[in-house]
């Protein structure tokens, strides 16, 4: 009958939130403290297989030192905070979020979290977590509102947070402006657009553009200043085609005298540059995006959104002449990573926190933490060097931490209010004066902050919550190396500016899940598994053994091979712990006796010592391998096989021995595994009459007494396996041949050969002394 995983994981998921036991952090026990910063997942929809790949590590990791004898603080937490949020439930709900007030959709917001969270906890706990689930925190309590305000409150004070009217770049799908953070660099094709521009006077400038819907903000017309066009077109003003109005010709070194024809048209903005030039050149200012992303140029394309203006603008421009050629190219875009949407750059007022003069100090902050592998660490400084703008704060959306700010109408002070008052909501909340005035008349702040403002500050957020206050920086932080640029360094950053500490000692990286063809996946492509199916059709433990195949950076396909892999090994375990649990218990009066028990001792002996080497340095894959190793090859192919004659027909005291050590070696074995497979280890420690949990369980003891007994027996395995690999090749019935003559230098004495006929079920089998090793079938 096939064994029921599910109906085992089930078992022994609902036996653990009933105890607790192995989950529970004690705050006044001992042990040292691992602490794990807990990548809290987004409240945004299903779980994704990124979840089953990398999540796992961490608990892995937490399983393992408990066994260490650490006191694990492995907090949890969600981040239903944000835009991210706001957009699910948005999508979620359908809503017209325009026709609803500010309190039904918050309150829309949290009813919809609270219940992705319940069951974002149920797939964890079925995934085999072993987090404190119970005491989960949330990004967007009123705990962390006040965590996160009193800390806005401090920068302010400092002089790091400030409100500017500048620059802003905005993206036009989630209607607020975003940090370059949040930007990521996409591939994709466009057109590049030839513009004729005459001056009054008949001159004519072609230039070359991607953005022809922009030509209504055209404010001046640009090329280098080592290009000779300057002198030749000095004092000249260009007419914008279609919209008539005059820009100036300029120079600046900004323009690529190689790009399209050398000469581009200044827009206020289509990207960057044309802001950087603006600004220095003192230019004029014409908005013509809005918030939603549609032009507004009372005129061709009014009220049109921008990929339909730009079709019909390259009509008006083709039929009017002033196109004069197209080249299909593909360039690299700014895009928003949650939407995917090209962003836009305009003016407006944000709150930003200052980092462009901590360059260096980030950097250095970066090399005291140990990242796992290093390499990871240079994208991390190469980030930061490509920093060119602090970073935006503020967002125009309606779910968020407020921005706990009041602006006095009186005397135009920024008030905020007192701590011990937090969290506070300006939109709603009221009675509070200005400190400089006095004036009650006070216009609220509407913006809320960047979800990654909260984010940053996960350490704090979870010990405070845990009343751990005192215990920063906290041990290891796992993540994804996709998100190295927003979560590591704004919290290496927050750390820094608030403790003047790294946030944690070690951090993780992990890498990305594609199909079993190493694409991405994509609901457009119709290739996106769920991991709550995966762990229903193969297990837990079997998903779990899964992500324990790769390198915990690299990125991983999603085989049914590996699953299988992993099926066979939990089905594996519970057959062999059903034979050792059969065989006789009790205390012998000799252990070891046998050579095979020593032999056995001295593998488990070598294995715990490059498991544990390999666990400590988060090389998950490394241990999950040389466990592997021990278990299937050392343990079921050659010591149960060996075992089996002996606890059948040897003596009383045999019986007992064998008995003993293979529940001992077992148990050795288990709790190697039970990092990766908690369940099946669980079930296989209570099969085998063990009282505790596996979890519970302290690290095996490394005897290291039988370094030679294992060298020695060598010998006895390499002739059983070259009995086997020639019993493999003849692939014929036992009549075909009656034994085996085995010849080498190092005969095995009379109870090793015994042990040999015995496990091989060869009484065959004979032994020549020779200085050439071989065997040789007996016909």
């Amino acid at each position: 009958m096939d064994l029921d995983v599910d109906q085992i994981e089930k078992k022994w998921e609902a036996a653990w939130r009933n105890q607790g036991d192995h989950r529970t952090f004690e705050h006044n026990g001992k042990g040292s403290i691992f602490s794990i910063d807990t990548p809290p997942p987004t409240v945004s929809g299903s779980l994704h297989m990124g979840h089953a790949f990398s999540y796992p590590h961490q608990d892995m990791i937490a399983r393992y030192k408990r066994l260490r004898g650490y006191r694990v603080f492995y907090p949890f937490g969600f981040d239903n905070n944000g835009l991210a949020t706001e957009r699910f439930v948005e999508k979620e709900l359908k809503l017209n979020t325009s026709r609803m007030s500010l309190e039904e959709i918050l309150d829309s917001c949290i009813k919809v979290s609270e219940s992705s969270i319940e069951k974002m906890k149920a797939f964890f706990r079925r995934a085999g977590f072993s987090a404190d689930f119970d005491n989960a925190y949330t990004t967007y309590s009123r705990e962390s509102w006040k965590i996160a305000q009193a800390m806005f409150i401090d920068l302010f004070q400092s002089g790091r947070a400030y409100r500017e009217y500048g620059m802003t770049v905005r993206c036009t799908t989630c209607r607020t402006a975003i940090s370059q953070i949040e930007m990521e660099d996409a591939e994709r094709d466009t057109d590049f657009v030839y513009l004729r521009f005459k001056s009054e006077t008949g001159k004519e400038i072609i230039i070359a553009t991607t953005r022809p819907e922009m030509l209504s903000a055209c404010v001046a017309v640009a090329v280098n200043p080592d290009d000779i066009r300057i002198e030749e077109l000095k004092g000249e003003r260009f007419k914008i085609p279609l919209y008539g109005g005059e820009v100036p010709l300029i120079g600046d070194s900004r323009v690529l005298k190689d790009k399209g024809t050398g000469a581009e048209m200044i827009c206020t903005f289509g990207d960057q540059n044309d802001y950087e030039i603006w600004k220095d050149h003192d230019l004029e200012l014409k908005n013509i995006i809005d918030d939603r992303g549609h032009i507004r140029d009372g005129s061709f394309l009014e009220g049109m959104r921008i990929e339909d203006a730009r079709k019909k603008i390259r009509d008006l421009l083709r039929e009017n002449g002033y196109e004069v050629k197209t080249e299909r190219i593909r360039h690299s875009v700014n895009t928003h990573e949650r939407c995917g949407t090209p962003i836009e750059i305009g003016v407006s007022q944000q709150w930003y926190l200052k980092y462009l003069d901590m360059k260096e100090e980030l950097i250095e902050q970066g090399r005291k933490i140990t990242w796992y592998p290093d390499f990871m660490r240079i994208r991390y400084e190469n980030w930061i060097n490509g920093l060119k703008w602090d970073w935006c704060i503020s967002r125009q959306r309606n779910l968020g931490i407020p921005i706990p700010v009041f602006y006095c109408n009186s005397c135009n002070a920024v008030v905020l209010p007192p701590k011990e008052k937090l969290p506070v909501d300006p939109r709603f909340d009221s009675g509070f004066r200005c400190d400089r005035c006095g004036s009650g008349d006070l216009t609220p702040e509407k913006d809320v902050l960047d979800t990654w403002f909260t984010s940053s500050i996960s350490p704090t957020i979870a010990m405070q919550h845990a009343g751990l206050s005192g215990h920063y920086p906290m041990s290891a932080r796992f993540q994804g190396h996709d998100i190295i640029t927003t979560w590591a360094f704004t919290t290496i950053y927050r750390s820094m500016i608030h403790y003047d500490s790294i946030p944690w000692n070690h951090i993780i990286v992990s890498g990305n899940v594609f199909d079993s063809r190493g694409e991405k996946m994509s609901k457009s492509k119709g290739n996106v598994v769920y991991p709550d199916e995966v762990i229903s059709k193969y297990g837990a433990d079997a998903t779990r053994f899964w992500a324990a195949s790769s390198s915990i950076y690299e990125d991983i396909n999603l085989k049914d091979q590996e699953l299988v892999r992993g099926r066979r090994t939990v089905v594996k375990i519970y057959n062999a712990i059903k034979l050792v649990s059969s065989l006789p218990q009790g205390n012998p009066e000799k252990k070891y006796s046998l050579p095979f028990n020593r032999w056995m001792r001295g593998a488990v002996d070598r294995t715990l010592g490059r498991v544990q080497a390999a666990y400590d340095v988060y090389d998950i894959p490394k241990a999950r391998l040389e466990t592997d190793n021990l278990f299937w090859q050392g343990f079921c192919d050659n010591y149960l096989e060996m075992i089996k004659y002996y606890a059948q027909n040897g003596s009383e005291e045999e019986k007992m021995e064998i008995g003993s050590c293979a529940r001992e070696f077992a148990c050795a074995i288990m709790k190697m595994y039970s990092p990766i497979a908690p369940f099946i280890t669980e079930e296989a420690y209570s099969m085998l009459g063990m009282k505790e949990s596996v979890h519970s369980q302290g690290w095996p003891e490394i005897n290291g007494k039988f370094d030679d007994d294992y060298e020695n027996f060598r010998n006895v395995l390499d002739i059983i396996d070259g009995i086997r690999k020639e019993r493999s090749r003849l692939k014929s019935s036992r009549e075909s041949y009656s034994g085996f003559s085995i010849e080498r230098a190092n005969i095995p004495d009379d109870l090793e050969k015994e042990i040999i006929r015995k496990t091989l079920r060869e009484e065959n089998v004979q032994f020549r002394k020779s200085e050439i090793e071989k065997i040789e079938v007996l016909k």
